[in-house]
């Protein structure tokens, strides 16, 4: 069921009227069963692999809590503190092998399907946000782990948070202690927020299907099976212009869904900051994939970087090469780690794991190299704070991250050769001019996408100045109000992309 399809419309209207219309403490209820409904819609077999996750995580969590009383709670009334330490290390090693065979299971689980294109002619489908519900309830039973939360003890209730239906489809991945209140708090229904988040779906849908699916026309036709034969200029314009089409399908899927979810009144993670605003590759990341970074970062990441091995890694660097590189060696190489592993996750192919090799890299020599930068800079006496140089440094970033996305777009090794050896050898710049329109996109088309990429700049920097649009959208006359509502309407239906074999669901995080 595709949230651009009149069934979800359907669908979402009865749930609405429902959800507002009943005593709050029984909405939490009618999420449940909606959030169960929509999955079914997909395949009702794959309850089983989310009601499997979902139980198998909450008795996990119940088993971590009732160690974590034993360890606050019990061992206090030990008072020999030889027995107490040794019971404690006990518990703990318990916690963690409780911990360790969850995430073997369930990361299992995910990998059997992610590689099933190996081992069968026909592959599994993969279930609908299966990545994004493991992570999630990974997260959530790690927190539990942790102590930083009892574990919920109506099953029920669990489950809601691990299925709710907007983040199904393509995330973000919430977490537990701000996710889970809001659907138990106490909300009276308010026009404000339920047009509010039909903006913000508008705004989302406007960005899919408008710029999104039209520049993925062109994409296809640069990259796809002819790209052997097309010019080198072409191949780069297709490059930036898929980085566009992923920001514009990614980041319009996830304003859907948090538009669904605020008409609800319930906050989505943010996900996305405009990171092509970026100046550096570490801001990109800490801008794109927002609820994923930081599920990186807690789960991943710091643990690795402040294990005991790594602490005695980096004394001994320390000792050989100096302070700084002593701090920063350990960060490097767990960057390494963490993106070929980021890497793995959008699929176990060679091109991702050197697309997760050349952040994971660059990001590794950004912190070692950063006193020579320093020293660098100093001496050419670049001023740093100057809006030539910040400009500088989005463009260099943009660069950098379509080197990247260029090795995924090859798909193999092979092919990523032949792709830098008709930029290099067969630039052709005067196609971008004369051949321009026969790469699926006519005069009109592309003067749409341009228009429509204009305004989305437009947009985007007012955002990154400070503006919130939505409010200051409500501020105007009521009259202009629906004008632009319905405008954007207008606009999306008129200049979005449709015909033959064209799915308005096929969103590409939705494959994850």
């Amino acid at each position: 069921m595709s949230v651009l399809s009149g069934s979800f419309l359907i669908f979402f209207i009865v749930l609405l009227v429902l959800y507002w219309c009943i005593p709050s403490g029984w909405r939490w209820i009618v999420l449940l069963a909606g959030s169960y409904l929509f999955y079914a819609s997909a395949n009702p077999k794959w309850l089983l692999l989310i009601g499997f996750t979902t139980v198998q995580t909450y008795l996990a969590a119940g088993w971590l809590g009732r160690l974590n009383k034993r360890i606050k709670e019990d061992l206090k009334k030990i008072e020999d503190k030889g027995l107490r330490k040794q019971k404690k290390e006990a518990l703990v090693r318990k916690k963690k092998g409780i911990v360790a065979l969850s995430l073997v299971i369930n990361f299992a689980i995910l990998f059997f399907f992610k590689t099933s294109y190996m081992w069968k002619e026909v592959p599994l489908l993969l279930p609908l946000g299966i990545s994004f519900y493991t992570f999630q309830t990974i997260g959530y039973l790690i927190d539990v782990y942790r102590g930083e939360f009892e574990p919920e003890r109506n099953l029920f209730k669990y489950a809601l948070f691990a299925s709710y239906f907007p983040q199904m489809i393509q995330g973000p991945i919430n977490r537990y202690g701000k996710l889970f209140p809001q659907f138990f708090a106490e909300r009276k229904f308010e026009w404000r927020r339920l047009k509010m988040g039909f903006w913000l779906f508008l705004w989302g849908m406007f960005k899919k299907l408008v710029i999104s699916d039209r520049a993925a026309v062109f994409v296809a036709s640069a990259l796809g099976e002819a790209m052997p034969d097309n010019p080198g200029s072409i191949i780069v314009l297709g490059i930036f212009l898929f980085n566009l089409q992923l920001y514009t399908d990614f980041s319009g899927g996830i304003d859907m869904v948090s538009g669904i979810s605020q008409m609800l009144g319930i906050e989505l993670a943010e996900n996305f900051r405009r990171p092509f605003f970026s100046r550096t590759l570490g801001e990109y990341w800490r801008r794109w994939h927002i609820s994923l970074g930081a599920w990186i970062k807690d789960y991943v990441f710091y643990p690795i970087a402040m294990s005991k091995s790594f602490a005695k890694f980096g004394k001994k660097a320390k000792g050989i090469f100096g302070d700084h590189i002593g701090k920063a060696l350990p960060a490097a190489v767990t960057s390494v780690i963490t993106f070929v592993l980021i890497g793995l996750w959008h699929d176990i192919a060679w091109c991702y794991v050197l697309y997760g090799l050349w952040h994971g890299v660059l990001m590794a020599l950004s912190g070692l190299c950063e006193p020579l930068i320093a020293k660098i800079n100093n001496g050419l006496e670049i001023r740093r704070d100057v809006l030539s140089f910040r400009w500088f440094q989005r463009l260099r970033t943009w660069l950098l991250v379509s080197v990247g996305e260029s090795f995924t777009l090859a798909g193999t090794v092979g092919m990523t050769v032949i792709m830098y050896e008709r930029i290099f050898r067969e630039f052709k710049a005067r196609a971008l001019l004369l051949e321009i329109t026969e790469y699926g996109l006519d005069a009109k088309n592309l003067g749409a996408l341009v228009c429509a990429v204009l305004l989305l700049i437009f947009v985007s920097m007012k955002q990154e100045s400070g503006v919130r649009i939505r409010e200051a959208l409500e501020k105007q006359n009521i009259w202009f109000q629906w004008l632009m509502t319905a405008g954007i309407l207008w606009v999306t239906a008129v200049f979005g992309v449709y015909g033959p074999g064209y799915d308005a669901a096929a969103f590409i995080y939705g494959g994850f």
